[in-house]
């Protein structure tokens, strides 16, 4: 079996883990996991940010993008421009949002095009997780591709439900790990959860 055929697989056995997820723990993990992203010292560091905002199966790190706003960082968010290509797009205000591809939310066309050099810190969404840092997505190559271009010293956290944490995602060799896995229950740093 492939290793795209596993991911496949297990992409489809987690999404339907993600369905199951009741909202009563999809509120309280998400209010977790917003105290957890805010307690970050990377991301307290970083004067650019680039986050997402939440699909319906996401966490809901819509207060967390709110109070980047408030403490004044630059935070951008993707707008999709072509197959598996995005860009990040300054926001300056969350109701500014438009419905882009695949139904998500995301800046309008005008909005300022900041160079991925510019950040410094990345929120990332993943399908699963593993607590090495190896992520699943939705298939369509978009984060693979931001995180093969991004700045070498660039922070980043995948953001996940510990309940769709796994011990570990098959990685091919254009798969690169993300540093942190911000979770309900703490994050886990090269695979060690710290509370």
């Amino acid at each position: 079996m492939t290793i795209q055929a596993v991911k496949t697989a297990l992409r489809r056995a987690m999404a339907q883990r993600a369905r199951a997820l009741s909202p009563d723990y999809r509120a309280r993990a998400s209010a977790a996991i917003c105290r957890e992203l805010l307690a970050l010292p990377e991301l307290e560091a970083a004067p650019a940010v680039f986050g997402f905002f939440p699909a319906p199966l996401e966490p809901d790190v819509a207060p967390v993008l709110r109070e980047l706003l408030h403490r004044g960082k630059t935070l951008t968010l993707p707008r999709c421009v072509s197959p598996g290509v995005m860009e990040a797009r300054r926001v300056r205000d969350l109701s500014a949002l438009v419905p882009g591809a695949y139904g998500l939310m995301e800046p309008p066309a005008d909005a300022p095009l900041i160079p991925w050099g510019m950040l410094s810190f990345a929120l990332i969404p993943c399908v699963a997780a593993g607590r090495q840092g190896g992520r699943l997505g939705h298939g369509g190559g978009y984060y693979d591709r931001f995180l093969a271009w991004a700045p070498g010293d660039l922070a980043a956290a995948l953001v996940c439900f510990s309940a769709l944490v796994t011990q570990e995602i098959p990685m091919g060799e254009l798969d690169i790990p993300v540093p942190l896995v911000v979770t309900e229950e703490g994050v886990w740093r090269k695979g060690v959860l710290r509370p």
